[in-house]
């Protein structure tokens, strides 16, 4: 147990560039929706409100889509287990169920013992073109001191 009284968790999410677009790319469409909302209220109009609305329209499609694909994808490790979010589904791996883990194209991938595997999208760069290695280092020195604790440190 940590001091806070719980187990410790180690989070992982996109890093990097990808990261940073899931911000900004949002944030530019949005402004753009604004500024078209301004340009409405200060001539009310069919004309100033349809590139209006369809720039807002644009915003919150960007905004759920970047939300999807990359700003909710996690990776999360603890004694109780692996939860991986990616933009398909949750997936929720115990300890022991967990075969061998190695570094794949789009992230961590945790071999089961009966020949399925999960991929944990946010230990990817996500083609930002960053190195992987330094993030999977920390993901496996998380897992080997998960697997030596006891059942008392938990």
């Amino acid at each position: 147990m940590d001091d806070q009284g719980g187990d410790s968790v180690s989070v992982w999410r996109v890093g990097g560039v990808a990261r940073v677009a899931g911000f900004v790319i949002p944030g530019v469409v949005g402004v753009k929706a604004f500024i078209g909302w301004v340009g409405w209220a200060s001539s009310p109009g069919v004309e100033t409100a349809r590139p209006a609305g369809l720039w807002t329209g644009l915003a919150v499609g960007v905004a759920l889509f970047f939300w999807w694909a990359i700003l909710r994808v996690r990776l999360q490790v603890s004694s109780e287990g692996i939860v991986a979010v990616n933009p398909w589904g949750t997936h929720r791996l115990g300890l022991d169920e967990v075969a061998s883990v190695r570094l794949g194209a789009w992230g961590a991938e945790f071999h089961h013992g009966d020949g399925f595997k999960t991929t944990a999208y946010a230990l990817s760069e996500l083609a930002s073109g960053t190195s992987q290695e330094d993030r999977f280092a920390e993901l496996l020195a998380v897992m080997e001191a998960d697997s030596t604790r006891s059942p008392r440190d938990a």
